[in-house]
């Protein structure tokens, strides 16, 4: 094969390549976003004053920070536990099931 076809034939792969390696960064860092931001609201849902709403306005506001768009985040309050969860969407090049991050964390309640 000339040199060009070989070129016309591993750019698209090459550039596949470069565009999954760039989306599996940015998931990453979205769910490490989301993580934080599911554990802050835990924490402050945790406190003895702590209320669901304000849980969800901190998980918001750190999610939001980190880039996450489209952020829901769902808090239950129990008599002894606390759980959070938070849903995101992050920004990238590839659309696709992979722009989907999601977190939970779960704390003891204070008396």
């Amino acid at each position: 094969m000339s040199g060009s076809v070989q070129l016309a034939v591993l750019m698209p792969l090459l550039l596949g390549i470069i565009f999954a390696v760039i989306q599996t960064s940015i998931w990453f860092a979205g769910r490490s976003s989301a993580q934080q931001a599911a554990m802050a609201g835990a924490e402050r849902a945790a406190l003895a004053s702590g209320l669901a709403d304000d849980a969800e306005r901190v998980s918001i506001d750190i999610a939001e920070r980190g880039g996450l768009q489209s952020v829901g985040v769902s808090v239950q309050l129990q008599s002894d536990l606390v759980q959070v969860r938070v849903t995101a969407q992050v920004p990238g090049p590839l659309p696709g099931p992979w722009t989907t991050v999601e977190a939970a964390a779960q704390r003891m309640r204070e008396a």
